[in-house]
């Protein structure tokens, strides 16, 4: 179900409000989702001078810093079922595309690799939340593997990489 469109006077009042620094609701910021054309440059120059002052409040004007990393997904499987997720598939999925339930270590490592030859500093590991709870296909291929968890088997990934 979509949100209607908000009004102009809704709109002017979030950027203003935007524009004072002043703390956002979710209605507000739900508002400014919708922004385009100069009111899109308005609310852009109001995050910028919020994070320019967040950068002189840290001793570090006109410095934004930043981590390379490396995203590794070593299941896209979850036993949990958010309707806005866009991450998790299920197995089934999984195998239409030629994949297992997880990346295998060497998956993984090659992936890992690569973002090392790429200047990423850090690996995070992506996951859905204790897959094997809810698909017998996902505590199959752990148990077959010697790990009877996700979080063990992301522990001894972690090692490896």
């Amino acid at each position: 179900m979509s949100q209607p469109a908000p009004t102009p006077q809704q709109v002017r009042r979030a950027l203003a409000r935007a524009e004072r620094g002043a703390a956002l609701d979710v209605a507000e910021a739900t508002v400014l989702l919708a922004v385009r054309g100069e009111d899109l440059d308005r609310l852009c120059a109001a995050a910028a001078k919020v994070r320019d002052a967040g950068l002189v409040a840290a001793g570090r004007p006109g410095v934004v810093t930043y981590s390379p990393k490396v995203f590794i997904p070593i299941t896209r499987l979850c036993r949990d079922r958010c309707h806005y997720c866009t991450f998790v598939e299920t197995p089934a999925q999984a195998a239409r595309e030629g994949r297992e339930p997880f990346l295998s270590p060497d998956e993984i490592l090659a992936i890992a690799a690569q973002g090392a030859q790429l200047g990423c500093l850090e690996a995070l590991f992506t996951l859905g939340d204790r897959p094997e709870d809810r698909w017998p296909e996902a505590a199959a291929w752990l148990e077959s593997r010697g790990y009877d968890s996700t979080l063990s088997y992301v522990r001894a990934m972690a090692i490896r990489v």
